[in-house]
């Protein structure tokens, strides 16, 4: 709560900052809360063998756009995580060897970006930064996008890349090691089609390629001929040195009315490790007190393919091997249901904010390995 009130100070203090200076100008602002629980016993990769894969994480982010001018507008994305793991006990990178664990972990991070838009096209670029205890990440972006025949069509590209670092483990030492490189570049090309008046088509294609270090510090896996000549039966996990991921995605949007609409999407997933994914998402949308009041239920359904070097026991020690559930055949199941009301133009602290509104959501996702996850979401956001 500290965190909380500390980031609503800020905030405050900023709104009216820019109030003061530029009376004339307008900006936005959400601070958004999540609160995640996850749940299960189908951990393989964890080191204690309990195969416990419990997590909780609070995790405060706060949105500013600020629109400098016709033109121009700069907008930030600042983030704090705090989270506590049940396979982060096992992880000794404070005390040595002394077997005490990490405990609680957190994350601090922030992007930074800047967006002129032009009549038929518009441009963007954003750099960010995040810091954790066993990761690192410095991240650029751009963004170009042109809209056409009186702005029905839209098309958009934007390329990103991540100079990161992650630490690994060493099992037998049961110590942290050092910082080691791993670089991310992406590619995302969207678009979308207005087919009449209550109908939008959209649809998109991203492009991944992963190459470093890309091993999970938690992760390890059980080998039964053991290649160290001791008592141990688990090794960390080896993983390909390079990962090229596809994913191509379509979103069909209709209102039925002013009042109801509906949202289908459909994606489909590949990698050079042979992952697979189908994912299927159905929302509903339905407003209320001339769209002051807006309820979102959503379902979603998600089905993988596992990694060619992915198993939960292996027989000998080989150059990939992974028995990370998340790598796993699996499918999944998300339910969930967002709320959100305008209250119209609030004066806080002599600050006037317009547009003051508050949304909740709950989500509660469970897959056939045994995980569940339960997730809280509360914001409250305004124009400035």
């Amino acid at each position: 709560m500290v965190v909380i009130r500390s980031i609503i100070s800020l905030l405050v203090v900023a709104c009216a900052f820019v109030q003061n200076l530029y009376a004339e100008t307008k900006g936005k602002a959400k601070l958004l809360v999540n609160a995640y629980h996850q749940d299960g016993d189908g951990g393989d990769q964890i080191y204690s063998h309990d195969k416990s894969q419990k997590v909780t994480v609070f995790e405060p982010m706060l949105f500013i756009d600020y629109k400098i001018d016709e033109k121009t507008t700069v907008d930030a994305h600042i983030t704090f995580d705090a989270w506590t793991a049940a396979s982060d006990k096992e992880l000794d990178g404070n005390t040595g060897a002394s077997g005490e664990g990490i405990g609680g972990q957190s994350r601090t991070g922030g992007r930074f970006g800047i967006k002129r838009d032009h009549k038929e096209w518009a441009w963007g670029s954003s750099f960010g930064v995040s810091k954790e205890y066993d990761y690192r990440s410095l991240s650029f972006g751009g963004n170009l996008e042109g809209r056409f025949f009186d702005e029905n069509f839209v098309l958009g590209i934007s390329p990103q890349l991540f100079l990161d670092q992650s630490k690994g483990f060493d099992l037998r030492a049961e110590k942290t090691g050092e910082f080691k490189g791993r670089v991310i570049g992406a590619l995302d090309i969207s678009g979308s089609q207005l087919l009449s008046p209550s109908d939008i088509l959209q649809f998109g294609y991203t492009f991944i390629h992963m190459n470093g270090s890309l091993n999970n510090i938690s992760n390890s896996v059980i080998v039964d001929t053991n290649p160290y000549g001791n008592s141990y039966s688990r090794v960390e996990e080896r993983m390909p040195h390079q990962r090229v991921r596809h994913a191509f995605s379509t979103k069909w949007v209709h209102g039925f009315s002013d009042e109801f609409g509906m949202h289908l999407s459909y994606r489909y997933y590949f990698d050079d490790w042979d992952v697979k994914s189908h994912t299927a998402e159905v929302g509903l949308r339905l407003s209320y007190n001339d769209d002051d009041t807006l309820i979102m239920p959503t379902y979603r359904y998600y089905d993988q393919e596992q990694a060619s070097f992915y198993d939960k026991r292996f027989a000998t020690v080989q150059p990939n091997m992974t028995a990370d559930s998340d790598l796993g055949t699996f499918t999944g199941h998300r339910y969930g249901i967002n709320i959100s009301h305008v209250y119209g133009d609030k004066q806080i602290f002599g600050i006037d904010l317009l547009d003051f509104g508050m949304s909740y959501g709950v989500y509660h996702y469970t897959r056939s390995n045994d995980l569940d996850y339960y997730l809280g979401q509360f914001s409250f956001f305004f124009d400035f």
